[in-house]
């Protein structure tokens, strides 16, 4: 009788188990891949050069988030970012392969990682939504060159500077592996960025 019990007792926990692993849950930590459009501030190539139009910069990334508890949230990722060069140089390039001499223009590119963390909140109204406000650091590396020249010109933009920013999101949870979070960043820098509208697409939980 004793072991009926027991096994009757497993065979509860086990069906508890199953249960609890069916439900959709967000996990504590995943993985993703992410976009961005960061609205720019007008730049100067060098110091004594004309201000040039920067209009919008494209972000493309992988990303880490963490949900350490219900209420918190932090991501640290790294992008590649691509810009539209409004006035680009022109430098003429000598392919070391077949000989031919021609003309490239410059175009704007680089590197950024950042670190963010905050707080969110689940309402109890909407299922798998929840939404939230986030601080973070973002480190820029961009700089105007010709694309695959080592001997060309390149002109670092240091006025794009790296930056604090706050960003709020609204995340929903599309299955168990999939969730998705749409945000808006405001940057505190005097040049650089102003802005972006993002989309992080988490992957994989862990």
């Amino acid at each position: 009788m004793k072991l009926v019990s027991t096994i009757g007792m497993s065979l509860c926990l086990f069906a508890a188990n199953v249960n609890a692993k069916s439900e959709i849950n967000f996990y504590d930590y995943s993985i993703g891949v992410s976009y961005q459009n960061l609205t720019a501030s007008d730049y100067r190539a060098t110091s004594d050069g004309p201000l040039i139009n920067a209009g919008n910069a494209h972000a493309i990334g992988l990303y880490y988030k963490g949900e350490p508890h219900p209420y918190l949230q932090f991501a640290t990722g790294l992008d590649y970012m691509y810009m539209d060069d409004t006035s680009p140089f022109t430098q003429t390039v000598k392919n070391e392969l077949t000989g031919q001499v021609s003309n490239k223009e410059s175009s704007i590119t680089g590197f950024a990682m950042y670190a963010e963390a905050g707080f969110k909140f689940t309402p109890d109204s909407i299922d798998r939504l929840s939404i939230g406000v986030l601080g973070g650091y973002r480190y820029n590396n961009i700089e105007r060159s010709v694309f695959r020249c080592d001997s060309c010109e390149s002109q670092e933009l240091s006025d794009f500077e790296s930056s604090m920013y706050a960003k709020g999101f609204i995340e929903y949870q599309v299955t168990q592996d999939v969730h998705i979070q749409l945000n808006y960043s405001t940057f505190f820098a005097d040049n650089g960025f102003d802005n972006g509208l993002g989309i992080h697409i988490s992957v994989f939980g862990l």
